[in-house]
């Protein structure tokens, strides 16, 4: 028998094999998937059975249980020849921030465990989305002589949107947000930085070539195409050769960071939603 060599991932990628829904979107329109393609981790939980027996025990006993896994990927947006990130734009209320340095966005789902007892010896849990998102962000910009810095926000939230690139048609999300935290750092001789941190408040809207759509408001997770309760977003991670792992999933945090002079770049956590099998 030969002897097996390791993989190499040059033909490595991350793809949904559902026939709809945000991920086939998300990888198979918006991003461009990068070298540091994915990390798939896959845990069982671990439960003491030690049993007392009157004698000396030396060592623990222990049963693994239930297996349950998540896939940490990256990639650029947008995937169509990925501009530089130079000419982002964040407005809020009546203005926009001039001298921006760097911007991030986080989208968060939660997710709530669904596993079955039927009877029969299962050896995975099962996932849904949970049923109301959140987003939140930061960014710092350096100050000018003209302007005094905005102060964190009072009463109800205003309206902002975030420029991603300019692309002809500029990717755009856009939402309502308040301002919760302001520093600004103060060094000799160098420019003085304000960093802020921002919530949403309420829905947020993708157009001109988004994430998950190419336009329309960002909403629960795709998971249960086929409307039986039983997630079938199937997934497909390509390691290499023949290997693979294939499984269904939905996605809990997508990550966006953007810096002057670079692309878009976003990060993101896919859960797996039920069995995961490996080729």
């Amino acid at each position: 028998m030969a002897l097996a060599y390791p993989i190499t991932s040059e033909t490595g990628n991350l793809t949904c094999t559902a026939a709809s829904g945000d991920l086939l979107y998300l990888f198979g329109t918006a991003l461009r998937m990068t070298t540091d393609l994915a990390t798939l981790k896959i845990d069982s939980n671990e439960i003491d059975v030690t049993q007392a027996t009157g004698s000396t025990i030396n060592m623990m006993e222990r049963n693994q249980g239930l297996r349950t896994g998540t896939v940490d990927f990256s990639g650029i947006f947008p995937r169509t020849t990925p501009p530089l990130g130079i000419s982002a734009l964040v407005t809020f209320n009546t203005g926009y921030v001039a001298y921006m340095n760097a911007l991030t966005i986080d989208i968060t789902w939660p997710e709530i465990e669904i596993t079955e007892a039927t009877g029969a010896a299962t050896g995975w849990r099962k996932w849904m989305p949970g049923g109301i998102g959140t987003w939140s962000g930061s960014y710092t910009c350096k100050a000018d002589v003209n302007d005094a810095p905005s102060l964190p926000t009072t009463g109800a939230p205003a309206a902002a949107s975030f420029k991603l690139v300019e692309a002809g048609t500029d990717p755009t999300l856009a939402g309502n947000i308040g301002i919760p935290s302001l520093s600004q750092r103060v060094r000799l001789g160098d420019y003085s930085e304000l960093s802020y941190t921002f919530n949403g408040s309420g829905n947020l809207t993708q157009s001109n070539g988004g994430l998950l759509a190419a336009s329309g408001t960002i909403g629960k997770p795709t998971w249960n195409i086929a409307g039986t309760s039983t997630p079938d977003n199937t997934c497909r991670l390509t390691v290499g050769g023949s290997r693979r792992w294939d499984f269904p999933a939905f996605w809990t945090k997508l990550s966006l960071s953007w810096r002057m002079d670079d692309v878009v770049r976003v990060t993101g956590t896919l859960r797996i939603a039920d069995t995961a099998t490996a080729t």
